[in-house]
């Protein structure tokens, strides 16, 4: 059916192009081989050219078509403009047209294929082989068609390769043929390699940056050329190879002149700064000089001298590097003062072997303020308004430091409820070690950064109505691109609940639990109104009398166990927060840029808390509560955290990847602390974790606690994704996610939470799937639909589960891929 609704429409004589096949030596090829044969075959999805078939299905008469049937009836027109109106009737006919216009657009035209493009294919592969070596490759094509749809296969015999004999050199400058000899076993051709022309353009490019980076500043490319002598009898396949490096070839006034290369060294460099915003000519003062530096500037010199120096990595007698070069217009970039900073080179002597650098910096604009405004209307929030506002500044202290003052705040009514929330946040950023004697660590081929932030925020809503405040003090640095250090000196947070009398209203499933257990309990019929417990007296009261043993409920009883899980959860989650930790990350990553479809990347991250305090505290005998050591009132956390990410990416082929990620996290808490904070947690579910289950639905271990929001202090996760096109735009993916969360030597006791051994991996949640995603160039909006293939909630005989209906799914939206 599929293969006649794509051809009916084709012209006489025409074939498509199901299939290419490659084989090298009786061998299947490889996909770098196999992506030389051009065009590719229309996409398939579970063997369905769902993209042809579209574009097929588009009427390209389809105007014509409504034309006729409003023109087939004398009234049809009239009466449909007397319903409507001509306006109206007109558009219907360019919705008609435009939804077929779409269909060519969104799906694919027919591949097709013919003896032009095959013998095209075979003069490709042919000289691709003769590229490696294989100068006597024989490529031949066998076609299969049935029903105008065909099947090609190319099929290549390298026979034997050519390989490189002896390497001798025609190298015209002595300094050059000294620098050459002087690298040689680094050079990419070697005797009794395989010939391959790739291979020559790579020593090329060696070539020119060995010279460029070794002072020899004018070389030209097009100064290296390689003669291959080849036996034409066909019996001796050694190819012996000559390097040519001819002479600078100089213009001068028309005349083409030969000119030995010779080394240029740095003779002067000079800096010039300019005033942000300046457009006139106004000239520049001479400030003086700093280690090598000759330093000029428009007005007032508001930069670091020593921050210049450190930036510009080349100096005065040493060899014109490219590399020096490039690494200095990124290093003044990374400063983030100026825009597009220049280098310019004029050489200082008649024997060119002098070079003044000249280096422009124009200082970006000082002071930046940026405000936003929102309305905003939600299911919690019925009217409301947000507001954000920053100021940046530039060179804070002469020292390229950017320094950030944000606040954002908001305001609204959810039913008769007024709702506002206010934060600001202040945030400086150095280029560099806030040390002292940090002089030698101050490297800037290294990024460091210093990045000092706090921030305060206060919120009045319909949950407990926190305050909080944090602050940050961290130096970073990067000894490698892609590789990133971060130590945390300190990380403080403390956080108040205001509210902490509204638990009830805002955690309903606690709520809805208690009252259950209170109908069922002899209790004191003034703690209901309309049949609950009212928030937060009767709640509050009932759970006390629980507790004491001034109801029926026993400790032996199951509802007695619940209650005192309620109440341990509503202490915990109402508790305020005092945290002050350290810690250091670590990341790496091998993708180079944004489109990298293979790359690894690994993230790690050590953080310890309250160690200094709870020393402190023993020191000064702070006060106790409950065994804990109070600091403004409030127990502060002690625990250690580690936490390990692992993604990797493979390209299985053409716009096809397969994904995986490996996660592990433990936060234990020690001396000061039984259990940890819960903005310290792990939880799982979601759009970005395990698909099949809601965020923060997902454990912990077996339980079945029916809270809003799951956490504990132990998660491990798999996730694994197979992603490909489907239709222009759209795209596809096949997923599975493994993992879950449990408590681990911390103050909860029931077995269904804590992880006890290895045993306890069989309560690893596997959620399988698939997806649809839409690619808007800039962001990517992802539909996952989850499905529960192992819930460890059920009892083991009943955890597996393969009856994948749509009713049974969990669908999650997301921006972006989720790993």
């Amino acid at each position: 059916m599929v293969g006649c609704s794509i051809t009916k429409h084709l012209p006489q004589g025409t074939v498509i192009l199901k299939k290419n096949e490659v084989f090298v030596d009786e061998k299947n090829a490889v996909d770098s081989i196999k992506n030389i044969v051009q065009p590719k075959p229309n996409k398939r999805f579970l063997g369905i050219p769902f993209g042809l078939l579209l574009h097929q299905s588009a009427n390209d008469s389809a105007g014509i078509a409504f034309d006729t049937w409003i023109a087939k009836k004398p009234n049809r027109q009239k009466r449909m403009e007397s319903i409507w109106s001509a306006k109206q009737v007109a558009k219907m006919r360019d919705y008609i047209t435009g939804y077929q216009h779409w269909k060519k657009r969104t799906g694919e035209a027919p591949v097709l294929t013919d003896t032009l493009l095959r013998a095209a294919n075979a003069q490709k592969l042919n000289a691709f082989f003769s590229n490696e070596g294989f100068f006597n490759a024989v490529v031949k094509t066998e076609t299969e068609e049935k029903n105008n749809i065909a099947t090609v296969r190319y099929n290549v015999t390298t026979n034997s390769p050519y390989y490189l004999d002896s390497i001798s050199t025609n190298i015209k400058s002595p300094v050059l043929d000294s620098i050459y000899h002087a690298n040689i076993k680094k050079s990419v051709l070697n005797q009794g390699d395989t010939f391959r022309t790739m291979a020559f353009e790579q020593e090329r490019n060696r070539l020119f940056s060995l010279f460029r980076n070794a002072g020899v500043y004018p070389f030209q490319f097009n100064s290296i050329d390689f003669n291959v002598s080849i036996d034409s009898s066909g019996v001796d396949y050694r190819l012996p190879v000559q390097l040519n490096i001819r002479n600078y070839i100089e213009n001068q006034e028309g005349t083409a002149v030969e000119k030995e290369y010779q080394i240029s060294k740095m003779n002067l460099v000079q800096v010039f700064i300019g005033k942000a915003g300046n457009t006139g000519n106004e000239p520049y003062d001479s400030i003086g000089t700093y280690d090598g530096l000759t330093l000029f500037s428009q007005g007032k010199m508001r930069y670091n001298s020593r921050l210049l120096r450190e930036s510009i990595t080349f100096k005065i007698n040493e060899p014109y590097s490219d590399n020096a070069r490039s690494t200095t217009l990124r290093q003044l970039s990374r400063l983030q003062s100026f825009d597009y900073p220049t280098i310019k080179y004029n050489y200082s002597n008649e024997d060119e072997t002098l070079l003044d650098a000249s280096i422009y910096l124009m200082p970006k604009e000082r002071y930046s303020l940026d405000f936003g405004l929102d309305v905003t209307q939600s299911n919690i929030i019925k009217r409301g308004v947000a507001f954000s506002s920053g100021l940046g500044v530039l060179n804070v202290f002469r020292g390229a430091e950017t320094l950030e003052i944000g606040a954002r705040g908001s305001a609204g009514r959810s039913s008769d409820v007024a709702i506002t929330e206010f934060a600001f946040d202040v945030q400086l950023r150095s280029p560099q070690f806030l040390l002292p004697f940090a002089k030698k660590l101050n490297r800037q081929d290294i990024a460091p950064q210093t990045i000092l932030r706090v921030g305060s925020g206060i919120q009045n809503n319909i949950g407990l109505d926190k305050q909080n405040f944090t602050g940050t003090f961290q130096y970073q640095w990067s000894p490698k691109k892609n590789r990133r250090w971060t130590f945390v000196l300190a990380d403080v947070e403390f956080v108040k609940n205001k509210n902490k009398n509204n638990y009830f209203g805002v955690y309903t499933n606690a709520y809805s639990e208690l009252n259950t257990i209170a109908s069922e309990t002899n209790t004191n019929p003034s703690y209901f109104s309309n049949g609950k417990l009212t928030i937060p007296q009767g709640a509050d009261s009932f759970v006390y009398d629980v507790l004491n043993n001034n109801t029926s409920l026993t400790s032996l009883d199951e509802g007695y166990n619940r209650v005192q899980r309620i109440e341990e959860r509503r202490g915990r989650l109402t508790q305020n927060n005092l945290i002050f930790s350290s810690g250091l990350q670590f990341y790496n990553s091998t993708k180079s840029g944004v489109f990298d479809k293979e790359f690894t990347q690994f993230r790690m991250n050590f953080s310890w808390a309250g160690n200094l305090l709870n020393t402190i505290g023993k020191r000064l005998d702070w006060n106790q509560e409950n065994g804990q050591y109070l600091l403004f009132d409030v127990p502060f956390s002690q625990f250690i955290k580690i936490e390990t990410d692992l993604i990797k990416h493979w390209e299985v082929s053409n716009n096809q990847v397969f994904a995986v990620r490996a996660f592990a996290g433990a936060a234990i808490p020690y001396g000061n602390a039984d259990n940890i904070p819960f903005n310290r947690s792990f939880f799982a579910g979601g759009a970005y974790d395990n698909r099949a289950w809601e965020v923060y639905r997902l454990g912990p271990g077996s339980s079945n606690t029916g809270n809003e929001f799951n956490e504990a202090n132990l998660k491990i996760a798999f996730n694994a994704e197979y992603r490909f096109d489907l239709l222009g735009a759209f795209k596809g993916a096949l997923f599975m996610d493994v993992g879950n969360i449990w408590n681990v030597a911390d103050n909860i006791k029931e077995p269904s939470r804590r992880f006890d051994g290895f045993k306890d991996l069989d309560e690893l949640a596997v959620g399988t799937g698939f997806g649809l995603r839409y690619d808007f160039g800039l962001f990517l909006l992802r539909l996952d639909m989850g499905f529960k293939t192992h819930n460890p909630v059920l009892p083991k005989g009943d955890r597996w589960n393969f009856n994948y209906q749509l009713k049974n799914a969990n669908p999650t939206l997301g921006i972006n891929y989720p790993f």
